[in-house]
């Protein structure tokens, strides 16, 4: 069943290889997603995230320009096999193709530094999705995670007091006439409230669960279900043990994720589940432990008795309708 994923963490790996003087290569290698990978998981369109940690010391605008260069170079060299997407056109174009739409994000809003010009040359490089905020604060907005820590610590208190700034209403306001999809995974409990005052269009959760089965602050509320729902957008299913399962000692398992669809779908209906892995950004005890390993929650999903029309609107169909709204 083709799979369009939202969020994975494997252009930030490639630039920790050549930081470490080791040139990964997309086709076959060690991380969770590859071009083989991702061909055995029966992908139509993976998102690769520019993700930047605001705790490292390098420029974090160069850092992602530095992710936009190691795409283009996948891309060149895998060109038969994998192309960019900016339009709705282009991902049907792949599709007839036979080619995997490679769909570029950004994970940390403060790539930005504040300055508009730069999201909207970030738009010109095809991003049309951005998080606001990952675990630090920034220009825009405040995070939910730990103070003072930007590990994804269990449990965490969720932030209810500070969400957007004057500069993130700003950004969202940009975003939307852009046509770069709101991703509020990571924000604020506040800052997520933030968005829906201030926006109208559909915005994602790319990778998050349900709050009500895991605790941990990066997950939804009911609330916030039923809202991206109502607004027509998407939560993405996080394959992260810490996202799925409560305790010093998390497991990643389809079982719980198939439970967190189950949940999430009885809160906010069908239309608001996708997929968000956070491959190659986690780690730890999964089950699912690669990009080819799709089927598996396939057959849970069919075992925990969602039909297969729903299966398939969870693997890519309710993703192709907002991404298709947007590009």
């Amino acid at each position: 069943m083709k799979v369009i994923d939202f969020h994975c963490d494997t252009l930030s790996e490639l630039r920790h290889g050549v930081y470490r003087g080791e040139k990964i290569d997309f086709g076959k290698n060690e991380l969770q997603i590859d071009l083989e990978k991702l061909k055995k998981g029966d992908y139509a369109m993976q998102c690769f995230a520019l993700f930047i940690n605001l705790g490292d010391p390098y420029n974090p605008l160069v850092t992602a320009l530095e992710q936009v260069d190691l795409f283009h170079d996948m891309l060149k060299q895998y060109h038969d096999d994998i192309a960019q997407v900016f339009t709705w056109d282009d991902y049907e174009k792949n599709k007839k193709a036979g080619k995997i739409s490679a769909l570029l994000t950004i994970e940390e809003g403060g790539c930005c530094q504040g300055n508009t010009s730069v999201l909207r040359i970030m738009h010109e490089l095809g991003v049309r999705i951005m998080t606001l905020t990952w675990n630090y604060e920034n220009e825009l907005a405040y995070p939910n995670s730990v103070p003072g820590n930007a590990a994804i610590v269990y449990p965490c208190a969720a932030d209810t007091k500070n969400g957007l700034k004057d500069k993130g209403i700003e950004f969202v306001q940009e975003m939307e006439r852009l046509g770069i999809l709101i991703d509020v995974s990571h924000l604020s409990d506040a800052g997520f409230w933030d968005v829906v005052k201030h926006t109208k269009k559909p915005f994602i959760a790319s990778h998050s669960n349900a709050r009500a089965l895991c605790g941990h602050c990066r997950n939804l509320t009911d609330d916030m279900i039923r809202v991206i729902a109502e607004r027509g957008g998407i939560t993405g299913l996080n394959y992260c043990a810490s996202f799925l399962e409560e305790g010093e000692n998390p497991r990643s398992r389809v079982e719980f994720m198939a439970k967190h669809a189950a949940y999430i779908k009885n809160v906010g209906g069908i239309d608001i589940l996708g997929l968000g892995s956070d491959f190659d950004g986690i780690e730890g005890d999964l089950e699912m432990y690669d990009a080819s390993c799709l089927p598996m929650l396939e057959r849970e999903l069919k075992k925990q008795h969602f039909t297969e029309n729903e299966i398939e609107k969870i693997f890519h169909g309710n993703a192709e309708r907002v991404l298709k709204e947007v590009l």
